[in-house]
């Protein structure tokens, strides 16, 4: 057995370790919420960095899959609405707690939408997009669902101090990944790939990272054709 078979295993023990760890911590919440509120918020805290290595584990088993050449989507039609709330829901008493409002906007005619794409895909994504998220916004998340030019277009804005210079760049220049910092940009870059899985003749999905020029905060595009 190779090392890189290895690793990949390695992984998959952890991230079935975290899981559990996930779920006996909801456990915990539960009986901590009407008798110490504190200490169950400090505990979502420790969740949700739990849930940032869970989502670390599912990239590296990823790149283990794109590098033996075994990551195939399973696509179908599915509805937008179902996604993007399924993403979201598990995050609805961390941000709760945290003072954080999230909300979903469709455009018009759009909250019906239907999009042949990879559902566990996708959800994972977005997905690991909130949960770092939450780190860096303010009080308020905002997803949007728009279809442009044939494009299924999934965007996402916080209200924190935005993406640092360095991170803009990252998915034109992917030589600029480090771990001499703390964010790595890993997973954007994944999230990068499984968008590019995703083609409609000539076009492939793509993300797109920026700041809104008026409130300062984060701005994160899902583009798929």
């Amino acid at each position: 057995m190779d090392i890189q078979t290895i690793m990949a295993a390695t992984v998959h023990d952890v991230k079935n370790s975290l899981g559990l760890i996930d779920s006996q911590l909801n456990s915990v919440i539960k009986r901590l919420d009407g008798s110490d509120p504190d200490s169950a918020q400090a505990i979502r805290l420790i969740q949700l960095e739990c849930n940032r290595i869970n989502n670390g584990m599912v990239h590296m088993l990823g790149f283990y899959k794109l590098d033996q050449g075994t990551f195939s989507p399973n696509f179908a039609e599915v509805m937008v609405a179902d996604i993007v709330v399924d993403a979201t829901s598990r995050y609805t008493e961390m941000l709760a707690s945290l003072g954080v409002s999230l909300s979903i906007r469709f455009a018009d005619g759009e909250d019906d939408c239907v999009w042949y794409l990879d559902a566990n895909l996708i959800e994972g994504l977005l997905g690991n997009i909130v949960t770092n998220s939450i780190r860096y916004t303010k009080s308020q998340l905002v997803f949007e669902v728009t279809v442009i030019d044939g494009w299924l277009n999934i965007r996402m804005t916080d209200d924190g101090s935005g993406f640092p210079e360095a991170m803009l760049t990252l998915l034109d220049q992917p030589e600029q990944l480090s771990f001499q910092s703390g964010a790595t940009g890993l997973g954007l870059y994944f999230c990068q790939e499984i968008a590019r899985a995703h083609t409609n003749e000539e076009r492939k999905g793509f993300i797109s990272l920026g700041n809104n020029e008026h409130t300062g905060g984060a701005v994160f595009n899902l583009w798929l054709p």
